[in-house]
C-alpha cells in the first residue's frame, strides 16, 4: 500500500461513526433519522419575548449535534404563530452571530448558516415546520470542520411529517 492509501485508511479509522436510526418524534407528529443514541430534554426558551416550553430530541457524533426540536402552539392565534415560527428561524442566524436575512426563508424551506460560536467557526443546517399544533426544526450544527455537509443535509432531510 502506497503512502497515499496509508493516510486513507489512517484517516477513516479517526472519523467518528455514524449508526443511523429511524425514530419518531415531535410527539409522533413526524420521523427522523439519527445517526446515534438520542437523549430527550424539556426546557423552557425565550422566544419573541416569551416563554415556550421547547423539548429536544438530539444525538451528538465528534462534536456535532443532530436535533429535532418541537414546541405546542395549541390555542395560539394565527399571527402569534407565525411571529413565533418567524422568531425561531431568526434565532438560527444569531445564535451564530449572523444577521438574519430581511427576507427570512419560509417555513419548510432548507436554511444555511456559518457564524461563529464559541469563537469557532460553525456550519448550521436545518428546517422549521408548523404542522397542526406543533413548532418543529431539525438542526444538524457543529463546528464547520466536524460536521460533514453529506450527513447534515441527510438528516435535516429526512424528517418527515406525518399526515
Amino acid at each position: 500500500m502506497g503512502l497515499a492509501g496509508v493516510l486513507a485508511a489512517g484517516l477513516a479509522a479517526c472519523s467518528p461513526t455514524y449508526d443511523w436510526r429511524e425514530l419518531d418524534v415531535a410527539d409522533g407528529a413526524a420521523r427522523a433519522a439519527f445517526p446515534a443514541k438520542v437523549r430527550t430534554e424539556s426546557r423552557n426558551i425565550t422566544l419573541d419575548g416569551g416563554p415556550l416550553a421547547f423539548t429536544l430530541d438530539a444525538a451528538r457524533v465528534d462534536q456535532a449535534v443532530f436535533a429535532v426540536g418541537h414546541a405546542s402552539l395549541d390555542g395560539l392565534t394565527a399571527a402569534r404563530r407565525d411571529a413565533l415560527t418567524r422568531a425561531l428561524i431568526r434565532s438560527l442566524y444569531l445564535n451564530l452571530k449572523v444577521e438574519p436575512p430581511a427576507d427570512l426563508p419560509p417555513a419548510g424551506a432548507d436554511i444555511a448558516v456559518r457564524g461563529e460560536a464559541g469563537g469557532h467557526p460553525v456550519l448550521l443546517l436545518a428546517r422549521v415546520w408548523v404542522k397542526g399544533d406543533l413548532l418543529i426544526e431539525a438542526v444538524a450544527s457543529g463546528p464547520a470542520d466536524k460536521l460533514p455537509p453529506a450527513e447534515a443535509q441527510t438528516f435535516v432531510r429526512s424528517l418527515r411529517l406525518r399526515p
